[in-house]
């Protein structure tokens, strides 16, 4: 009986006990996520060129950097925003390095782009190569909510 009572009482516990979890989130800036390979920040917009919509649109910068340890080759860096009460995804830009020669340091910079104030979420995809020769890809994928 007292095992139940005991029982009862985590269970009524877990339940009403908020949880308190980590996202980043683009109401305080800069928003920044890192995985073991990159860092993916979220700041104001460089530029006072095209000002932001209240209610329409919001603008942003984006700094991609490759913190890893390894000689890899940045393939593509790709942004998607969700569309409001659908599944489908609105491409924002995509940056394709695929096709460049040479040497550069593996990063990206977006000075301004603009983020509808409807959207919930900021989908950022980085796909990179671990040698300059080899041909398997490999990605993280970043996720901001607004």
């Amino acid at each position: 009986m007292k095992g139940t009572k005991i029982l009862i009482l985590i269970l009524i516990l877990t339940l009403f006990i908020p949880i308190q979890t980590m996202a980043s989130s683009l109401e305080k800036l800069p928003a920044s996520e890192t995985s073991t390979q990159w860092e993916v920040v979220i700041d104001h917009p460089e530029s006072d060129e095209v000002k932001p919509k209240p209610g329409v649109y919001n603008m942003y910068s984006m700094d991609i950097k490759y913190v890893g340890d390894e000689n890899i080759k940045l393939v593509r860096v790709e942004a998607y925003r969700d569309e409001p009460n659908s599944p489908i995804e609105y491409e924002l830009f995509t940056a394709d390095y695929e096709e460049m020669d040479g040497n550069f340091e593996p990063s990206f910079h977006h000075q301004n782009f603009p983020f509808s104030a409807q959207a919930k979420k900021l989908k950022v995809i980085i796909t990179w190569k671990k040698d300059r020769n080899n041909s398997r890809s490999f990605r993280d994928v970043f996720v901001f909510s607004q």
